[in-house]
């Protein structure tokens, strides 16, 4: 019982308000596909999300942080033949912890789920593949590199970001395996924002 107390008591102590708020613009990479006899080439959209983080531990030289982002909807041309054939949307919310080494420059890695929401149509209303929606959910691994200015109450920061899913899926033969397929499989972006 005392350890539980002293546990909880070290847990009340900990700074909770020290967190971060940010927005992210980013490019995604996909990787070409085939579906009945078509090439896909790989889809590249650029899109923005939105960014914030609590430190729910802060050892002045690194921190432990959650965090959640929400990236809007991004629309991505799929080609076939270097020709127009359809479209790929991608919309998630991401959820997830990251160690941030407060150095002459910040580095960080993390890890967060992503649920994907992944849509795809032809712009051909007779096509025999029509379009196919699914949502998915996967593990991304991120790092970063950048840097802060501190400043008495917030300290505004600018890092460049990568990120990969640590699960893939390969290979389609519905218009739904097609969306999971098409999906991102490296993302690159700048996040800035507040520290406060």
């Amino acid at each position: 019982m005392r350890n539980k107390v002293l546990f909880v008591s070290i847990l009340a102590t900990l700074p909770l308000t020290a967190g971060e708020f940010g927005l992210l613009l980013d490019k995604q990479f996909g990787k070409a596909q085939s579906l009945s006899g078509k090439s896909y080439d790989a889809v590249s959209p650029t899109g923005f999300g939105i960014r914030g983080g609590v430190d729910l531990l802060d050892l002045k030289v690194a921190a432990l942080q959650l965090n959640a982002t929400w990236h809007n909807k991004t629309t991505g041309d799929l080609n076939v033949g270097g020709s127009k054939y359809g479209e790929l949307d991608n919309q998630y919310w991401a959820a997830g912890a990251m160690v941030n080494w407060k150095l002459l420059v910040n580095v960080g890695a993390g890890v967060e789920y992503r649920s994907e929401k992944l849509t795809w149509r032809s712009t051909y209303a007779a096509s025999v593949l029509g379009s196919g929606d699914t949502t998915t959910g996967r593990p991304w691994a991120k790092v970063n590199v950048g840097f802060s200015i501190p400043t008495p109450v917030v300290s505004p920061f600018f890092v460049v970001e990568l990120a990969a899913p640590l699960s893939k899926k390969d290979g389609s033969s519905t218009p739904k395996d097609l969306s999971e397929a098409l999906a991102p499989q490296v993302q690159i972006g700048v996040y800035g924002g507040i520290r406060f």
